[in-house]
């Protein structure tokens, strides 16, 4: 027994208002009493329960507020009646501290649904009427009823997030049988609560996604008397009772374990090598690992990923289309912006094609399955699996890829793009799409050819840049606009051989086979006849935009074999030669700097068609 038997003082860090800022706070913890275990903390986990407290989200919070319920330590001190554990003991605390220990959950030691309420390990009210403070401190005092064996093999720093995260999931995963060898398992969402994920005809499905999101789909998944197991808290529940009745599916809710479930699960992930992905920070640090949870960055950056700060963000028609779900697919909440630019913050321990400090772009996505044969060809944007749109896209593990609106990003080094340190990040934005999407194309049909001859339908964002690339490539570049305001700053301004009003006949049939390569960019409807008659023999018209229709007489076609093909941005190999060749040959897009708070007018002005080439975001300076 130790001769601990007075309180002493304890540091934490506490918030002391609804702010949920920590700071260092001094407080005593109780004396030590018989059934006691006194344990000094290694580490402690960070969960979303220390947001939604430290912040007041539940309207209950009590402060100073010292919060931490996934605890980790070593025993300094027992009380006269405790066998189970001595100094030197690796132990850990989870989510309670105190239940009644009477009534039949707590008989079953399964204390967490204690009909007298348990105590919760931070902001609850013991029964000496203290208010408990959690693990961001550097001891606790607790009966050892609600203290865990932490095997010795087993390293302290992975066994917290064990005692919330893994008991979360644990404890539903045993109760409904889901450890029958054979069987097939859903994950929804790879945050914290994460074990294994299959894609088809599942027998069980966990849900850990806190966001909103639609029940139905993943209750298809399920096999007849599947089950889905909800373990986060999303606004609400919600699915079409066919989705239920209808091959007697069941829906079942959990929170975290009764005190013998999670030794089991302790011992289980100690037996097995069973080790939660999990980044160390200092405790200086919380505050900002918080703010991270809020914004659902709770991965650590994994072996092949690289952090970015983002810089700069380019406005794209696709940010219209998404937000106002022009498409009918549209997941709120919805960051938009896929044209990302931003200076590297961290890079993961596989990563060595950049190093923090480099300048580097993010595309239109973010995955794909890296092994049909698009992705072998570095051709990623044909994936025939899965490509992830880097908004409003489905990731690996369940969750809704957020885009650059946004003051960082996480993305795998593979569709991260080098940024070489002369060339303005601003203008490298709308290289990430714009660019991209008019230069891949020509490549592919060799309109890089000097002396060839291209026409560009449209002079927006990304008619600009056709106009742009076909210079530098030596072509004799002709816009074909149907406004005749736009002819000064197409000549003069970017440097096109030759303007045609293309609602003028009589210009139109005097350009008539005079083209080589057209690219149209117009996302307006139009007619397209008019277009392929100024085509060569062997002439390519390439569309890169979205009208309604596309609608041509065969003739248009057939006489001259003039081929029609379309585009959508390009692969990884691609788009680093087109950064490498822009900043080569000092080819700039021409853009319009906007602050974050413009963004709404940004994007109306562009349904009205009021911008003359591409806005971007000023990120770094406006997102505060």
């Amino acid at each position: 027994m130790s001769s601990l038997s007075a309180n002493e003082d304890c540091l934490g860090w506490a918030a002391r208002d609804a702010s949920g800022f920590l700071s260092p706070y001094s407080f005593n913890r109780r004396a030590l009493r018989s059934d006691d275990v006194s344990i000094k903390i290694t580490h402690c986990g960070v969960c979303y329960a220390d947001v939604a407290w430290t912040r007041n989200g539940h309207g209950d919070s009590k402060y100073p507020l010292v919060p931490g319920h996934e605890i980790v330590g070593i025993v300094k001190g027992v009380g006269s009646n405790v066998n189970r554990f001595k100094v030197g003991d690796h132990v850990g605390v989870g989510t309670y501290v105190n239940s009644c220990r009477d009534c039949e959950y707590c008989n079953d030691e399964e204390e967490v649904y204690c009909i007298k309420g348990s105590v919760l390990t931070f902001n609850g009210v013991d029964d000496d009427g203290t208010i408990t403070k959690g693990g961001y401190s550097n001891y606790i005092v607790v009966h050892d009823r609600y203290c865990f064996r932490i095997p010795d093999g087993y390293p302290l720093a992975s066994a917290a997030p064990l005692l919330c995260a893994g008991i979360t999931v644990y404890s539903p995963m045993i109760r409904h049988k889901m450890n029958q060898p054979g069987k097939s398992l859903g994950v929804i969402g790879l945050g914290a609560c994460y074990i294994q994920a299959e894609a088809k005809s599942l027998d069980f499905i966990i849900d850990t996604a806190a966001g909103d999101h639609p029940f139905d789909p993943y209750m298809s998944l399920l096999k007849t008397s599947g089950v889905l197991a909800l373990v986060a808290f999303p606004s609400e529940v919600k699915f079409h009772p066919a989705s239920l009745n209808i091959g007697m599916k069941t829906v079942s809710g959990s929170v975290t374990g009764g005190t013998k479930l999670t030794q089991e699960m302790i011992d289980f992930c100690a037996a097995h090598k069973v080790y939660p992905n999990i980044e160390v920070i200092p405790i200086h640090y919380a505050n900002e690992a918080l703010e991270r949870l809020i914004k659902r960055d709770v991965r650590a950056v994994r072996s092949d990923d690289v952090s970015i700060k983002i810089t700069h963000c380019g406005v794209c028609y696709a940010d219209v289309i998404w937000t106002k779900n022009g498409f009918g697919d549209s997941k709120y909440p919805l960051v938009p912006g896929h044209e990302i630019v931003g200076i590297v913050q961290e890079v993961g321990s596989n990563v060595n094609r950049f190093k923090v400090g480099d300048h580097v772009g993010v595309g239109t996505y973010v995955n794909s399955c890296r092994d049909c044969e698009y992705c072998n060809d570095e051709e990623e944007v044909n994936c025939t699996k899965r490509r992830v749109s880097t908004f409003n896209g489905v990731d690996d593990d369940g969750t809704i890829t957020k885009g650059g609106y946004s003051s960082y990003i996480v993305v795998h080094d593979r569709y991260c793009f080098r940024i070489p340190d002369d060339y303005p990040l601003a203008s490298a934005a709308p290289l990430l799409c714009a660019g991209i999407t008019v230069y891949s194309p020509m490549i592919r049909h060799k309109m890089n050819q000097s002396g060839k001859s291209l026409g560009v339908i449209g002079l927006g964002g990304l008619g600009h840049m056709a106009v742009k690339f076909g210079k530098a490539f030596g072509l004799n570049v002709t816009v074909l606009s149907t406004s005749i305001s736009k002819k000064e700053e197409a000549l003069t301004l970017l440097g096109a051989d030759k303007f045609v009003v293309s609602s003028d006949q009589q210009q139109m049939k005097a350009e008539a086979k005079s083209l080589d390569f057209i690219i149209d960019t117009a996302a307006g409807d139009h007619p397209f006849d008019p277009y392929m008659s100024l085509l060569k023999t062997g002439g390519v018209l390439v569309l890169v935009a979205f009208p309604s229709e596309v609608k041509f007489h065969p003739a248009s076609l057939n006489i001259g074999m003039k081929t029609v093909s379309g585009s959508v941005t390009g692969g990884t190999k691609s788009t680093q030669e087109m950064i490498d060749f822009c900043s080569a040959h000092k080819i700039y897009p021409n853009i319009e700097v906007i602050p974050i708070h413009y963004a709404n007018e940004a994007l109306e002005r562009l349904i009205k068609r009021d911008v003359r080439y591409r806005f971007v975001i000023d990120i770094e300076n406006s997102l505060k």
